[in-house]
This record gives C-alpha cells, sequence and structure tokens, in this order.
C-alpha cells in the first residue's frame, strides 16, 4: 500500500512539472511573439520594411502560433565586397525593391570607386516562428506543395521553431572593381532586363504565396 502510494506521489510530482514546463514554454512563446509584434510595428512606422510585405505581415501577426522575426519582398542590390563576396566585408551600395531602369544602375555604377561591385537579385524570404514541430512541419509542406522548394527549419527549441522560407530567383556577378567596369553597357542591359524579369516574376509568387499562406493558417 505504501508504495502503491509512494509510486502515485512521484507520478503526481512529475506530471506537475511535465505540466509547469508546458506552461513556461507557452508563456515564452507568447512573449516572443508578442515582442516581435511590437518590433514589427516600430519597424513600419520608421519605414524600415518592405511595402509590399505589410499588409501580409500585419495579417500574420493575427495567426495565434505563429509569427514572423524578419522579412524580405525580393531586391536587386549592388553590393560592395571582396571577391569572396564575404558578407563580413559586405555593404549595400544600391537597394532596389523593385524592377529598374538600366540608367539608375549605370548611375550608381559609375559612383562607385572602390573595391568590388556585385549586381544581385535575391528572391523574397520570410522566418515564421511556430510553436511546435507540427506547425512548423505544416509550414514546410505548405511551401513545397506551393513550388518553394528552399524552405527549411533552421532553429529547434521547445516552443519555437523558426522555419526560413525562400524562392529560387538568384542573380549575381561582378560588375565593377575600383573604377573599372567589367562588363559593357549592352550586356549590362540585358542583366538589367533578366534582373527584372527575375523580379516580376518573384511578386508574382510572393503575391500567391501571401494569399495562400493566410487562407491555410489564419
Amino acid at each position: 500500500m505504501y508504495i502503491n502510494l509512494f509510486i502515485n506521489l512521484i507520478k503526481s510530482k512529475q506530471t506537475s512539472k511535465v505540466t509547469t514546463q508546458m506552461e513556461e514554454i507557452a508563456t515564452r512563446f507568447e512573449m516572443l511573439k508578442k515582442h516581435h509584434t511590437k518590433t514589427l510595428r516600430d519597424a513600419i512606422a520608421n519605414g524600415l520594411v518592405d511595402l509590399p510585405v505589410v499588409p501580409f505581415l500585419l495579417e500574420v501577426t493575427k495567426c495565434n502560433d505563429i509569427y514572423s522575426s524578419s522579412s524580405c519582398s525580393g531586391r536587386l542590390l549592388l553590393l560592395s565586397t571582396d571577391k569572396q563576396e564575404n558578407k563580413k566585408q559586405s555593404d549595400f551600395f544600391a537597394r532596389y525593391h523593385r524592377t529598374v531602369l538600366f540608367e539608375e544602375i549605370k548611375r550608381d555604377i559609375d559612383a562607385f570607386q572602390q573595391g568590388y561591385l556585385w549586381l544581385k537579385v535575391e528572391p523574397f524570404i520570410f522566418h515564421f516562428a511556430a510553436r511546435d514541430y507540427g506547425l512548423a512541419k505544416s509550414i514546410l509542406d505548405f511551401c513545397r506543395a506551393n513550388g518553394l522548394k528552399r524552405a527549411g527549419l533552421i532553429s529547434c527549441k521547445e516552443g519555437r521553431f523558426v522555419c526560413e522560407v525562400t524562392n529560387t530567383s538568384y542573380l549575381s556577378l561582378p560588375v565593377k572593381v575600383d573604377t573599372k567596369q567589367l562588363i559593357s553597357d549592352e550586356y549590362l542591359k540585358h542583366i538589367v532586363d533578366v534582373s527584372n524579369q527575375k523580379l516580376e516574376a518573384n511578386f508574382k509568387k510572393l503575391e500567391v504565396f501571401e494569399k495562400r499562406f493566410l487562407e491555410t493558417f489564419l
């Protein structure tokens, strides 16, 4: 009899401990969601969030078990860096979250004077934090079902599973070293045309993704 009472007491304590841990995990997620939601709203107010994704991100804040920690709608950029594109040695020289004209890209390239200058096109990207692994897996399954093959978990902690979701419309090439332009203006015009095509395709895919994501998870 005493043995049974002792076993039941141990089980009760273990159950209580697990319940407390689950409550702490839930509380931590709520605090993180609240923090990132405030950070997002402050960033929007200060013009630091890409306008095309603002309505979507605000809708995501209504999802009880998901929040977004960072995002980009897709962009063309001129990156001042070294020969290996070392991130620690890189700075944005110019950024466009839209299609561009040859004349404005040419003007920016001409203004660059020192180091390696790369022209890059990058697709939209989101980081979504999910409350549990099951939901994170659902986000990844949703992405792959909608043609986004570059989606995966980048952080796994109890109460916060972070998914990185992006498209595949990339382009990257060096266009200038110090004062020497590496490609002809004719080829640069072609690169600008290709870049705009990639950006247009990216923005169309982004619009579809946002609509379907909210239909699925909101």
